[in-house]
């Protein structure tokens, strides 16, 4: 049985975020990329509906630095009324 790889920071790092289709709900997840990563995560951020439209699934990529800056941003991600799913 082979070893997991581990990541070696800084990377690049990408994070789906599976959210409702609500007003203004990707400006707060936007912003919180920002907080934690950079403008640049949020700007070139991609987006698929669902096919009723009801959901969002976005991914971002963000400049890693260390481990605990993936698990700050994925905590306040899941505190976020409207998220469904941080992968």
């Amino acid at each position: 049985m082979s070893t997991p790889e581990t990541l070696t920071f800084p990377c690049s790092y990408p994070i789906k975020v599976v959210m409702r289709a609500e007003p203004g709900l990707r400006v707060a997840v936007d912003a919180i990329f920002v907080r934690h990563a950079d403008a640049a995560a949020a700007a070139g951020a991609t987006t698929r509906q669902s096919a009723q439209g009801n959901f969002s699934g976005v991914t971002y990529t963000i400049q890693a630095r260390d481990p605990e800056q993936i698990a700050a941003l994925f905590a306040d991600l899941k505190e976020l009324p409207g998220v469904l799913m941080v992968l």
